[in-house]
């Protein structure tokens, strides 16, 4: 699994700034401000049976979130032939929020949804973004590919990390 994470500030300056305003604290009247920057979570996701797996047509297919600080999550499915489809958040009063800590398999029951195996077959991958804002709508319609998508969140001023898992599928008559 692929993880790139784009944060803004470096984990040495977001330390230090953070000492600077513990020590802020203590001294009578300092003038000393930390930078609040929100933390980008670090996302994680993977099939059920793991990255980089081989399935047929006809298989069900389970996904495995994680993150390391609380954010909302956008998940995007590239299919073989590298068309785009949102997967999450499914519903429109989901805003796709999700607590650090939780292991958050997708579909969900409630979300009414099954991932089937189906054509195009070939190299597909499942996008996961994690952002501490929740990600607009609009600038996400009609993304022609994943580099586009990037390039809308960055004009957007979203800060944001992602991941990536990658899988093989096939026909069922193939072995």
């Amino acid at each position: 699994m692929n993880n790139t994470n784009k944060r803004n500030k470096p984990t040495r300056q977001r330390w230090l700034a953070n000492l600077l305003g513990l020590v802020a604290l203590y001294l009578p009247g300092s003038v000393i401000a930390a930078e609040t920057a929100p933390e980008t979570a670090a996302v994680h996701v993977t099939t059920h049976l793991g990255d980089k797996q081989h399935f047929r047509e006809g298989d069900e297919i389970s996904l495995l979130l994680s993150l390391d600080h609380d954010a909302y999550v956008l998940l995007i499915y590239q299919d073989a032939s590298g068309n785009l489809t949102k997967l999450f958040p499914v519903k429109k009063n989901d805003d796709g929020w999700m607590q650090a800590g939780d292991f958050m398999t997708f579909p969900r029951h409630t979300d009414g949804l099954r991932l089937v195996v189906s054509p195009p077959f070939g190299e597909e991958k499942i996008w996961a973004f994690a952002a501490a804002d929740a990600f607009p709508t609009k600038p996400l319609l009609n993304t022609p590919d994943i580099k586009s998508l990037r390039s809308r969140l960055q004009r957007a001023d979203i800060p944001y990390s992602e991941a990536h898992t990658q899988l093989q599928t096939h026909a069922a008559d193939q072995h």
